[in-house]
């Protein structure tokens, strides 16, 4: 399985705690947020991680350099903010022949290794995670009926998407088919046409909680103490 790790955000949304560091780089203790995903990704088998940078992409790539935990660390370079679809599109080239399924992740959402184990263990050649998030965006709503997601974005909810997705290749560069108004190429929206023209079959996996550094409820601070404070924790019980 190849993994791609999506770190080209400019984590808007953080406010002031994003405008100098990439906020996939918060720390947590000692170490950088992602340290801790990739971590869990070289104890899961991943010998090779793709990362897509950009806003800030310099503090990733001196901090980690072309190896870390055993694994090839390829960067791709999205020179512009132009939406997790066109992220994941551009990997498509440098993934090797025949290449097996894709493992996405959102650079600012944890990823331990029993979830990387669930998704490759699901039988479905594409699978998403879900998650019951309160006041999660309508947008990000999910559809899951009978072991499948049948509406990926706009859903009925009460899941949502948790930003972890396990692909197959051939899905990749139909991810940046069609652009939002804004101008940007967004992953689900791009597969959820995929689902409806019956190109895309979507199973799904859930998650009790996901830990995610880039969110905003109660407030960008209080998100990121109750992150950190919890990543901590695991660390001290040794998880």
């Amino acid at each position: 399985m190849e993994f791609v790790c999506l770190a080209a955000g400019r984590g808007t949304r953080m406010g002031r705690l994003g405008v100098y560091l990439q906020k996939c780089m918060y720390p947590v203790g000692l170490r950088p947020f992602l340290e801790l995903s990739l971590l869990e990704v070289a104890a899961a088998g991943a010998g090779r991680v793709h990362i897509v940078v950009g806003h800030l992409g310099g503090q990733i790539e001196e901090y980690f350099g072309l190896e870390y935990g055993g694994m090839d660390l390829v960067y791709v370079h999205q020179e512009e903010p132009r939406g997790t679809g066109h992220a994941v599109a551009l990997v498509a080239p440098h993934l090797p022949p025949g290449a097996g399924s894709v493992l996405v992740w959102q650079a600012d959402v944890h990823l331990p290794r029993e979830l990387v184990g669930a998704l490759e263990r699901h039988f479905g050649p594409n699978v998403l995670t879900l998650v019951e998030e309160p006041g999660a965006p309508a947008e990000v709503m999910v559809t899951a009926e009978c072991g499948r997601v049948t509406r990926a974005w706009q859903g009925a909810g009460p899941y949502s998407d948790a930003g972890v997705w396990r692909l197959e290749p051939r899905l990749l560069p139909e991810l940046a088919r069609s652009a939002a108004p804004g101008g940007e190429y967004r992953a689900l929206p791009n597969l959820q046409a995929l689902i409806e023209a019956g190109r895309a079959a979507v199973g799904f996996v859930t998650v009790a909680r996901r830990l995610h550094i880039g969110g905003t409820a109660p407030t960008p601070e209080a998100n990121v103490a109750d992150v950190v404070a919890c990543l901590l924790g695991r660390e001290a019980d040794g998880r």
